[in-house]
């Protein structure tokens, strides 16, 4: 084999290198893409399934058994969250009961979710602010993070909110 052979072959060879290192980088991006995307439908069905729970709950306590009709008949500000023997949610019967819920979720076989709830009432007018007495809206926000989600320098945290209103129909 002479040198211009000799060269070639490196060259091939390189290039070759370059290629196998280029496919192994695509992969493993492809394989983290894959990872973040999971947790994401994950952390985002743990949320929606909270929201959905509390959903399906009286708006406040007071409107439980019977309808309201005035804004001092509900709970106060201060009053929002469980009652006694309200906690888990499956014991709540209003939709503030979920105020100050945490939980954290290791039962899933691929990561551990911190889970997060706050509830408040808000105005319609400004539905991202928080109302300082009652009315007839309530928002349900739910937070949701975990150590596998994001990369190592920055963590992802996933939010879902959700207004609850309050209508009787005469």
């Amino acid at each position: 084999m002479n040198t211009g052979q000799s060269l070639l072959s490196i060259g091939a060879l390189f290039l070759l290198s370059l290629t196998v290192l280029r496919v192994n980088n695509t992969i493993l991006f492809t394989d983290t893409v894959m990872q973040d995307s999971k947790f994401g439908v994950l952390a985002t069905s743990l949320a929606t399934s909270l929201i959905e729970k509390a959903s399906n709950k009286a708006f406040d306590a007071n409107t439980d058994g019977s309808p309201v009709s005035n804004l001092s008949e509900l709970t106060a500000v201060g009053g929002l969250g469980p009652g006694t023997g309200e906690i888990p949610p499956e014991l709540c019967n209003d939709f503030d009961d979920f105020n100050g819920y945490t939980a954290t979720v290791s039962n899933l076989p691929s990561a551990v979710f911190n889970v997060s709830c706050e509830v408040c009432y808000v105005n319609p007018t400004n539905p991202n602010g928080i109302a300082g007495s009652p009315t007839w809206h309530k928002k349900m926000t739910v937070t949701v993070t975990s150590e596998n989600m994001g990369n190592q320098f920055q963590r992802d945290t996933l939010r879902l909110s959700t207004i609850y209103s309050y209508w009787t129909f005469r």
